[in-house]
């Protein structure tokens, strides 16, 4: 029975720290990836976000790393905003974490998407075998609905650089 209780205690000991940091062993394990094969990683997210290669890397370049690279994706992709807004944000907190960054854009804690954010489930998996970490729910692995897109029909993708906050120039009628 002690060893039992033993056994208990180590697995709670080091499985606590493993759940509490799935967003940092998420982009861990995408920064390592992009060590070994930076084409194919970036190929990969670029992908994901349906953005292009050359897109990835200049947000790469600003920020240092694929994984915060990764993140300015993912937020714009929840948030509808604009990259320039969101790395205006991501330079003047970045020393804080994506989890104030996302709460400081918009993201509600307590929401599905900051879920996903602190356990590192984006739909998209560092695992090169083409499974992702959706768990078989259409893509939609932040948000428990089985392949229901949010948003209300708008479109999901960041907002390309240079249309900030819906500033466009279109020929509409002025009210």
């Amino acid at each position: 029975m002690k060893r039992f209780a033993l056994s208990l205690c180590i697995l709670l000991f080091c499985a606590g720290p493993a759940m509490a940091d799935g967003l940092d062993t998420f982009l861990n394990n995408l920064n390592v990836q992009a060590g070994a094969d930076r084409h194919g990683v970036v190929t990969s997210v670029g992908s994901h976000f349906g953005v292009p290669y050359s897109d990835v890397e200049l947000i790469m370049g600003t920020t240092g790393s694929l994984a915060d690279a990764f993140m300015v994706l993912q937020i714009g992709r929840w948030t509808g905003l604009s990259r320039d807004r969101i790395m205006n944000q991501y330079r003047a907190n970045k020393g804080q974490g994506w989890g104030v960054i996302a709460k400081d854009l918009g993201i509600k804690p307590g929401s599905a998407e900051f879920h996903a954010l602190k356990n590192g489930d984006f739909g998209y998996s560092t695992d090169r075998s083409g499974k992702g970490n959706d768990h078989g729910k259409g893509g939609a692995s932040y948000s428990g609905e089985k392949g229901k897109k949010h948003g209300g029909g708008q479109d999901d993708r960041p907002m390309p650089t240079g249309q900030a906050d819906g500033q466009g120039k279109g020929k509409g009628k002025n009210k």
